[in-house]
């Protein structure tokens, strides 16, 4: 009986030592992160930034917006120099970047809501995304209206 109470001490002291090291460890990481920012990583905060050529800005359609048919046209701007990924829920796009960085590409919705995820990828292999999650229904018939105008009536 003794020897089983020396086994399982020896083995809680060893787990326990086990467990301090990697807390110590993971606090020796997270210190070193939350440190004051190097040249380097400044140096790659200015290539990210969206002042640069390299941003990908989505101009049309907003993020939200309903669609009453099964079609629409996702158009922006990047880096002509960039390559562009259009993942739409059921394929993928890549789309021709104009000389001055406009793109245009249709798309085809599915009923319900839609998550488009625009992919900007440098030559260099940094990426920057853009999700959209648009919305393609039925349009509204007149009675829904008519039910929209009389519960506001009502208030």
């Amino acid at each position: 009986m003794r020897k089983e109470v020396l086994i399982a001490i020896i083995l809680g002291l060893i787990l326990g030592s086990i467990l301090v090291y990697g807390i110590y460890t993971a606090n020796q990481a997270s210190s070193t992160y939350t440190d004051s920012p190097t040249e380097e990583t400044n140096q790659s905060q200015t290539e990210n930034s969206p002042s640069n050529n390299q941003a990908l800005t989505v101009s049309s359609p907003q993020d939200g917006d309903i669609f009453y048919t099964p079609q629409a046209t996702i158009s922006g701007q990047t880096d002509p120099q960039n390559a562009l990924v259009i993942i739409t829920e059921d394929d993928h796009l890549v789309p021709d970047i104009n000389e001055d960085g406009s793109f245009s590409q249709s798309i085809t919705l599915i009923r319900g809501g839609n998550l488009i995820q625009v992919t900007s990828i440098t030559p260099s292999g940094q990426r920057q995304d853009s999700y959209l999650n648009l919305v393609y229904t039925s349009p509204p018939t007149e009675s829904d209206s008519d039910d929209d105008t009389q519960s506001n009536d009502e208030n």
